[in-house]
């Protein structure tokens, strides 16, 4: 009898080391700096879908009532913009029972919310989202740069596509809820604006974000080691996988890395951590549709290395590979509640997808975490305002001799400005893991970058 027990106590033993040992070799390589992200098991269609709201979703907010102009940074953000998608949903799916009006300019109310893109995005992929035939809509509406909700307009919603408005007025739309989010704000939770400033005697056209301090310096670091040979070995098993053990590993002599499949499939990971993907196979077979497309993205990115936190889409731009046309699709984040500007020397945004029919051919990658371990030497700095920086760039002289700085901006550029922010401004280089910050200014169409410290430019 005890014979028997010992024989069925090995059994049940070795069958327990057998079905472990399956369950073990099932687990995917999960990278150090990922590790508590979804495996690619969980990226299902249904969770691909739902992540499209975490990933568009404004620039910036800003309210205007008859007190003040502020841009919010409020806790409850994402229900404010939750709630404004019902609205819109809900008023493109019965644009039959809509009252529209088309403005051929920029038009809202005097006081509202405005819900801001940091580039016009494809109204297409709104249009996927909630899942309505673009035939409904009978008028023009090819992209939407920003959202707009009248504070005394309950019913009503202005969408600007980024040179007319776009009125839509129904019984269906309820704004009480948005409303609600506006009460009891702290002042830690926006930033105000001045408006009409002067230079010069000529008014600046638009509201200044009125900062006078900022988080300086901010140290950063790549988001991975790219010394760390495990770590670049598990990304490229984690892109190549069951075709790693035929690629080809080559390193330069400045420590770029490079992985090829079949001279075709390509993984290039440079020494300032810029991850690089390539790949010629496309299924032609498939349209190249905005929102398809952008799916295609969201789930190539959070299979592989997920998206970062605070990650947002930042522009759409149509592409054309070997006669097949398509999209790439740019996304960005924040640091300190600040957008990141990255240097041109780059040339890549924080992430790039770029999509042919449903195919990612390309995934450029370059992110920098906050280096929490040097937080204590970050603190809040005076900066220059704007109107300072404005100032001292029309007072230089024409050859820039009286103080040393390069000027770029003149009186006759003022009546152009459409944009001014701050932002952190990235060099994206090894040896300067610091981030600068920055007056962002945008006039037709080029971007002006000036250190917010010095006032001197860095980049146009």
């Amino acid at each position: 009898m005890n014979r028997l027990k010992n024989l069925f106590l090995l059994f049940m033993v070795i069958l327990s080391i057998y079905l472990s040992s399956q369950v073990w070799l099932q687990l995917p390589d999960f990278l150090s700096f990922n590790k508590d992200e979804p495996s690619e098991a969980s990226t299902d269609n249904e969770n691909i879908d739902e992540r499209v709201w975490e990933l568009i979703r404004p620039h910036k907010y800003v309210v205007k009532d008859e007190t003040r102009l502020i841009e919010l940074h409020i806790n409850n953000e994402r229900l404010l913009w939750e709630d404004a998608l019902k609205n819109l949903e809900t008023t493109l799916k019965f644009f039959t029972e809509t009252q529209s009006t088309l403005f051929a300019k920029e038009e809202f109310p005097s006081e509202y919310i405005m819900m801001e893109f940091e580039h016009k995005l494809p109204a297409d992929i709104f249009l996927g989202k909630f899942n309505v035939d673009k035939e409904n809509i009978k008028t023009r509406l090819h992209y939407i740069e920003k959202i707009i909700i009248g504070l005394n307009e309950p019913n009503s919603i202005y969408l600007y596509t980024g040179d007319s408005t776009l009125k839509l007025k129904s019984s269906r739309i309820d704004n009480t809820k948005i409303y609600s989010y506006l009460k009891d704000i702290n002042k830690d939770e926006y930033i105000s604006y001045k408006e009409n400033i002067q230079i010069e005697g000529i008014t600046v056209p638009v509201p200044i974000p009125d900062i006078k301090t900022a988080l300086n310096p901010v140290f950063v670091k790549t988001e991975f080691d790219v010394k760390d040979k495990k770590i670049v070995e598990a990304i490229a098993k984690d892109y190549f996988k069951n075709t790693f053990d035929y690629v080809r590993k080559s390193e330069s002599i400045n420590g770029d890395i490079r992985y090829v499949y079949k001279n075709e499939k390509e993984l290039k990971i440079s020494s300032e951590g810029l991850l690089d993907f390539f790949d010629p196979n496309v299924d032609i077979k498939n349209k190249s549709n905005v929102y398809p497309g952008f799916l295609s993205a969201i789930k190539f990115a959070s299979n592989f290395l997920n998206f970062h936190t605070d990650m947002y889409l930042s522009d759409v731009q149509p592409i054309q590979y070997e006669g097949n046309f398509g999209y790439n699709f740019i996304f960005t984040y924040r640091i300190k509640n600040k957008p990141i500007i990255f240097s041109k020397i780059r040339e890549s945004a924080a992430l790039e997808v770029k999509v042919i029919g449903k195919s990612v051919v390309s995934y450029k990658r370059l992110i920098r975490d906050l280096d929490t371990e040097q937080e204590d030497a970050m603190v809040e700095e005076k900066i220059m305002s704007f109107q300072e920086l404005l100032e001292m760039q029309v007072m230089i002289s024409e050859d820039g001799q009286e103080s040393n700085a390069l000027r770029v901006i003149d009186k006759s550029m003022i009546d152009d400005i459409s944009n001014v922010y701050l932002a952190y401004y990235d060099y994206a280089r090894v040896n300067a893991q610091q981030l600068i910050v920055a007056w962002v200014v945008e006039i037709n169409d080029k971007s002006y970058v000036f250190n917010a410290l010095t006032g001197k430019l860095l980049e146009n």
